[in-house]
């Protein structure tokens, strides 16, 4: 069986990636299409393929750029428990809004009247920022319990052993009202991991975007 174009694509663009430094341009889409001699569809494919696999990140107003290869390396998927931490987060926002963005309603599978519960919090670590988590979760799936509490929820581990998670890693830039309180520079590269807690129906549960400060938080993938 013969390999796709588009993972062969790939490949070639990783050689030529791993020869670039953090943060350079790739050509557009369209130079890349006749360079390999494909459809720019086909190209825009190993592309998001490069994105997911955390070689790529896109800045949505100036175009796609390789990731920063020490900061992929050490952003991975398992946090790194430490006893001696104290854990703690810190509430900036937490609101019911009657309506959502298209990404929320197509990560939840929800429509777009549909009441959604939005929380967004700073998580820290002996009193040093870890990371930003923004939540989302249909106010349908809530318990009046449920949701009065949520605010004091440390994880959702209780949800997660009951269905399942999926995790992406998405190599960014950090959002402009989250570099103060991360102490970080405006535009510096981060991880962020989207993360979607399912029931064991398969259907959407919570939505999590979780900034990671690089300088501060250390997570590992392990198989």
């Amino acid at each position: 069986m013969s390999i796709p174009i588009y993972l062969q694509i790939k490949e070639k663009m990783i050689d030529t990636i791993r020869e670039l430094p953090a943060n350079a341009p790739i050509p557009s889409e369209r130079d890349l299409a006749i360079q390999y001699d494909a459809s720019r569809m086909t190209v825009r494919k190993s592309i998001n393929a490069l994105v997911d696999e955390g070689y790529l990140y896109r800045d949505s107003n100036k175009g796609t750029f390789v990731a920063d290869k020490v900061l992929h390396k050490k952003n991975t998927t398992l946090e790194k428990k430490d006893d001696n931490r104290k854990i703690s987060y810190k509430t900036i926002y937490f609101d019911v809004k009657a309506s959502s963005s298209e990404e929320v309603q197509e990560r939840l599978n929800i429509g777009p009247e549909d009441s959604v519960v939005r929380m967004i919090r700073l998580m820290l670590s002996d009193d040093r920022p870890q990371a930003i988590e923004e939540i989302y979760i249909n106010r349908l799936n809530l318990s009046d319990e449920e949701f009065r509490n949520l605010p004091k929820w440390q994880d959702f581990n209780a949800f997660i052993s009951k269905g399942g998670l999926t995790q992406r890693f998405v190599p960014t830039l950090v959002p402009m009202q989250y570099a103060h309180m991360l102490e970080l520079k405006i535009h510096e590269p981060i991880i962020m991991v989207e993360n979607i807690v399912n029931q064991k129906s398969g259907k959407p549960l919570i939505y999590m975007k979780v900034f990671n400060n690089p300088k501060e938080k250390v997570i590992e993938i392990t198989s």
